[in-house]
């Protein structure tokens, strides 16, 4: 898998994550994060995963667990692997998923 398309799973598994809360609730979130850390997309979230784990648990408190799991759900289940629900936080998921991944750029 190229990076590119890793990028792009990331960020389909982060807008179906956060689906639950609403379209309008999404948005609002997706773009203070991206704003607050003055990026371009929310694909770049691959390189800014532990900046938008802290971001969704200063908004969300302990609430945020529950989206990050059901965004690391996503993410395994679009990149066909078998998720196992462990401790894995949001950006440790991340990192063991771009070691598969050569990085072309």
């Amino acid at each position: 898998m190229e990076y590119s398309t890793l990028r792009k799973v990331i960020k389909d598994s982060i807008e179906s994550g956060l689906s639950v809360l609403g379209d309008g609730p999404k948005d609002a979130i997706i773009t203070h994060f991206l704003k607050r850390y003055r990026l371009r997309s929310l694909e770049d979230v691959a390189e800014y995963s532990k900046e938008f784990e802290e971001f969704l648990k200063l908004v969300f408190g302990a609430g945020a667990m529950y989206l990050l799991k059901a965004i690391v759900k996503k993410m395994f289940e679009n990149l066909d692997l078998e998720y196992i629900s462990t401790e894995m936080s949001f950006s440790e998921a991340v990192s063991e998923v771009r070691k598969m991944v050569k990085p072309i750029r």
